[in-house]
């Protein structure tokens, strides 16, 4: 189970992107909200993400205009928005390229699921897709092709984990065991939400959260000498 695969069942991973693939949550964080405060004229500390119901960008959006300004956002907001903020990644990247690298081990694991028969692997992210598929890019991530679901597809992460299982899942399977990995702890709590494993990527005291939260399996990267072992 786990990373094992050395099985007959068929395994599908299902995986967060940032602070899971590349360590991109730190400045992906910083870059959404300053592309909300430019947009709405405000000025603040950046909200604690554990504090919204749905921690994916387009309910952390739609939470806050609900709190701070007593309505939801337009769609000419929220446009303004995904673009300045598609501007500050790019512009964050050439700053500090380090923060768009896949994690030790992500591009062999990944290359190993895709000579894999029974395992396959697609991407759930909170974020909104058109930033995704940038990181994608700015990582060269996107070489895997992975299927990707993100929060232009649904609110909660429970449906956007669904959505990518869908793309990802071959149409010729009936069962297969699910296995979300993510950094955060409502990853954790959406995957015992929908009864699928759950496989932490963390350190210090991310990893100390989610082990708190009942995570079993923290590991700090993807490197594992055989991937078989755990």
């Amino acid at each position: 189970m786990l990373w094992n695969w050395a099985n007959s069942s068929t395994q599908v991973f299902i995986l967060d992107l940032d602070g899971t693939l590349i360590p991109s949550a730190e400045i992906d964080n910083e870059c959404f909200w300053q592309a909300v405060f430019a947009c709405f004229g405000k000025r603040d500390k950046l909200p604690d993400l554990h504090g919204f119901e749905h921690v994916t960008d387009s309910g952390i959006l739609h939470e806050w205009c609900t709190r701070e300004l007593g309505r939801t956002p337009s769609a000419e907001e929220t446009d303004q928005i995904k673009q300045h903020f598609l501007q500050l990644l790019e512009s964050a990247w050439t700053q500090q390229p380090q923060h768009f690298s896949p994690l030790p081990g992500v591009n062999k694991w990944l290359e190993t699921v895709a000579d894999s028969d029974n395992v396959s692997a697609g991407i759930a992210t909170g974020g909104w897709g058109h930033s995704a598929r940038l990181k994608l890019k700015l990582s060269g991530l996107d070489q895997f092709d992975l299927p990707l679901a993100s929060s232009d597809d649904a609110v909660a992460r429970t449906q956007i984990m669904q959505i990518a299982a869908h793309r990802t899942l071959k149409p010729s399977v009936n069962n297969a065991l699910f296995t979300y990995v993510g950094d955060g702890v409502w990853d954790l709590q959406a995957s015992q939400q929908l009864d699928w494993e759950f496989i932490g990527i963390a350190s210090g005291e991310q990893a100390d959260r989610l082990k708190r939260s009942g995570a079993s399996c923290v590991l700090t990267d993807f490197y594992k000498p055989d991937i078989s072992a755990i």
